[in-house]
């Protein structure tokens, strides 16, 4: 920013910005802004208007109104220079790549019906055929690009292309940034067609008049943010419609994208530096490029093979709504799948998730890698062919797990066909070249290394899983296992990972039995599979710690920060027994939180929950420390346990019940779109063998438990030495507490004294 420009000051705070008496400040501040003319009010509520009328008067008649000049910024935050552009170059901690490329631009709020910074956005950071990202992936040089703008503040306005790097990326961003500004001047001359406003319009209007229901009070606050910018008879609408074509505003945007307007964002873990930032210790240099550096980029050569998007023939402009009801429609050796007509959100939208189980994915190091590769070479294969029907609101997502693949494909039904079959046929085909291969696996093998640099808690978890699952992977094996790894292996794997398969599907929305029967059809057919026999079927086994038995395992890790997780064994999925222990969590977490966050300020990640591991629950506690070992929390821990006793006898039976209520109430919560109500319903499908009536039971077993019981399940849970528990404790780098005896420090250890024990047993 410039000099003097307020944004060139500390944003957030540290301890020295914060420290000492600031009351005199907040009440300035207070005795400054806190008016009535400077607020907007938004309420929201099933009341009737005269009541919500009276309860605004109420708690806000008070309230002085007065006169108040709201501070101005000024526009210019960072000014244009000539003949040459900034360059920043950002040390990382992490192993990361990317290049931001920012320009401050028009004040968008003066174009409020045309929102040139979004239709901009959407042809510079366009993905399909032709390309600037095409391009670019082409030459091995990016692995994703997004572009879009926006404003913090009315006069602060900035329009930014972000691009992830490759390592040969790294080595050409400067080919990178003359391939960005050829593109900009491509579409500069060529001008914003209007098509491209149509089908921002077309799109913006259908996801308007389809939205999912929204309220609460994300959606209340931020009708107030918008009355400060938006008259009240705009709220509802313009912040998301397009209602103006203006290709001025659009060729405006456009003109502000040049070089000697830009800053150019360089960041990975070996950037040289000069500076230090003097808050966060970032590392950084700031240069001024000139010289025929920056004449590349201000007349740069022509882009071959790259072109203005073409018009999107998948826009879908007849949607209309089916009613029927729902039907389990397949149930054979092959395949089990539910359909569920949709009667409650009422929009002509249809979502399909897919289980296809195959034993591929997992049972070894080695499939696992495969299944990752092949994950993200199809998608990478399928990305310009699909751009488009994801630009006309549609989406499909997939992933490997460790039963095998799971597909999802949705949005406006009239065109899922389209894209189902664009997908199905792709399963089976990597379609990459080699260095769009590499460049997936360089990624990879970046992200398996980075994992180590992950906060206490994220290690902690790892180590948990590690001990408490069957079959998991050290990050040691993994990368082993991937770095041999060619384009022919995933080609080869890709031809062979559906050979036998079981699918478990669920669609939602509004279909009906015939084209859910269709679309499952396109998968069945496309696959060519044989039925997997259940007996081949992967299954998680969980851990059982033995009675009486508890774990201490430590390790030391690169963070900075220590931590602390408790997994306590409760026992197996039972209805009732998971009522007791939800209704558990929800009356400790608030002491817990109080106790080791608040009082004794251990950390800021202070968690406790119940948690299940397939069919086996645990109770968890997890604290982060930058201040406090694992050892020293823990004591407090150990000390917190044993004072519940006295915690649930002061527990009276109006908060038992308060706490039961507000359980019931986030059980019964549905899911708030079509999407996330499929989600609910495939979890059902898969995880509890098809029983939709399971949520329905937990609530009733929530409904006639006893406050009784809970004390006894707390007594068993925190204070009865019987009832198994590992501890983790992650000591932060160059950590000098010392280790006491008896603390395991190897997963092996783990897993051979739960053999032992189980022998003996």
């Amino acid at each position: 920013s410039e000099p003097g420009h307020p944004l060139k000051q500390f944003g957030t705070g540290d301890k020295t910005t914060l420290s000492g008496d600031n009351r005199p400040d907040l009440l300035k501040f207070y005795k400054k802004y806190y008016a009535a003319s400077n607020m907007k009010l938004a309420l929201i509520s099933s009341a009737p208007l005269e009541i919500l009328s009276a309860k605004a008067k109420q708690y806000f008649s008070d309230i002085k109104n007065r006169p108040v000049k709201v501070p101005e910024l000024p526009a210019a935050f960072r000014k244009s220079l000539k003949n040459e552009y900034r360059l920043l170059k950002i040390k990382t901690i992490k192993d990361v790549r990317s290049l931001e490329i920012d320009f401050p631009t028009i004040r968008l709020l003066d174009h409020k019906g045309s929102k040139p910074a979004s239709v901009v956005g959407s042809v510079l950071g366009y993905e399909g055929k032709g390309s600037l990202l095409s391009k670019l992936k082409e030459e091995g040089l990016v692995l994703g690009l997004s572009a879009g703008g926006g404003s913090s503040h009315p006069n602060i306005n900035s329009f930014s292309i972000s691009i992830s790097l490759t390592e040969k990326g790294l080595n050409e961003y400067e080919r990178i940034l003359e391939m960005v500004f050829s593109y900009i001047e491509m579409v500069r001359k060529h001008g914003i067609e209007k098509y491209t406003f149509e089908q921002a319009q077309a799109m913006a209007q259908i996801n308007f008049d389809w939205k999912n229901p929204n309220e609460g009070m994300g959606f209340i606050s931020s009708k107030a943010s918008l009355m400060h910018d938006y008259a009240l008879k705009n709220i509802e609408k313009l912040p998301f419609l397009f209602t103006e074509y203006e290709p001025e505003a659009y060729k405006a945007v456009l003109e502000t994208l040049v070089p000697e307007n830009s800053m150019v964002v360089l960041s990975h873990n070996s950037a040289d530096y000069d500076q230090k930032a003097p808050y966060y210790g970032a590392e950084y240099s700031l240069r001024k490029i000139k010289g025929e550096r920056f004449e590349r980029l201000a007349n740069p050569a022509k882009l071959e093979g790259t072109l203005y998007p073409e018009k999107n023939d998948f826009i879908p402009y007849r949607l209309k709504l089916i009613d029927e009801d729902p039907h389990l429609i397949k149930d054979d050796a092959l395949a089990k799948v539910w359909f569920k007509y949709d009667h409650r959100f009422k929009q002509p939208k249809v979502y399909l998730t897919y289980q296809i189980e195959t034993p591929h994915t997992y049972r070894s190091p080695k499939n696992l890698q495969l299944a990752k590769l092949y994950e993200a070479a199809v998608q990478e294969g399928l990305n310009e062919l699909v751009y488009p029907i994801q630009m006309a609101g549609l989406s499909y997502s997939l992933s490997v797990g460790k039963k095998g693949v799971v597909l999802t494909i949705g949005g406006y039904s009239e065109r899922i066909n389209d894209l189902l079959k664009i997908v199905t046929q792709n399963l089976m085909e990597i379609r990459i070249d080699p260095q769009k291969f590499n460049n997936i696996k360089e990624a990879m093998v970046r992200g398996l290394k980075n994992r180590k640099l992950g906060q206490a808690y994220s290690r902690g978890g790892y180590y948990n899983w590690l001990m408490l699952l069957d079959e998991q992977y050290t990050e040691e094996e993994k990368l082993q296992a991937l770095l041999p790894l060619s384009l022919d292996d995933v080609k080869a794997y890709a031809k062979t990972l559906y050979e036998k398969v079981f699918i478990t599907g669920l669609i939602h929305g509004n279909y009906n039995d015939k084209k859910a029967i269709e679309n499952t059809n396109i998968l069945i057919d496309s696959l060519k599979s044989q039925p997997l026999a259940e007996k081949d079927r992967y299954k998680q086994i969980v851990e059982k710690m033995p009675k009486g038995k508890r774990f201490s395992f430590s390790r030391e890790v690169k963070d900075n920060n220590n931590s602390l997780s408790y997994a306590i064994q409760v026992g197996d999925k039972d209805p009732a027994l998971l009522a007791q222990v939800s209704m558990l969590a929800s009356i400790v977490e608030s002491d817990f939180y109080t106790q080791m966050r608040t009082n004794q300020q251990l950390g800021y990640i202070v968690w406790s929950f119940q948690q299940r591991m397939e069919d086996r629950i645990f109770f968890r506690l997890l604290i982060q420390s930058s201040t406090h070992g694992p050892f020293e929390m823990r004591k407090r821990v150990n000390a917190w346990l044993q004072s519940t006793g006295k915690l649930f006898s002061k527990l009276t039976k109006e908060e038992f019940e308060r706490h039961r209520q507000a359980l019931i109430v986030g059980l019964e919560k549905e899911g708030d779109s079509i999407a996330s109500v499929l989600s609910d319903l495939y979890s059902l499908a898969v995880d509890e063998d098809g029983d939709f009536l399971y949520k329905k039971k937990l609530i009733d077993a929530v409904k006639k438990v006893k406050k009784s019981d809970v004390i006894l399940q707390a007594r068993k849970v925190f204070l009865d030495p019987n009832t198994p528990r590992l501890e983790v404790l992650i000591r932060a780098k160059d950590s000098k507490e010392k280790v006491p005896a008896g603390i395991i420090n190897d997963v092996k250890q783990f897993k051979e004294q739960i053999s032992v024990i189980g022998t003996n047993s």
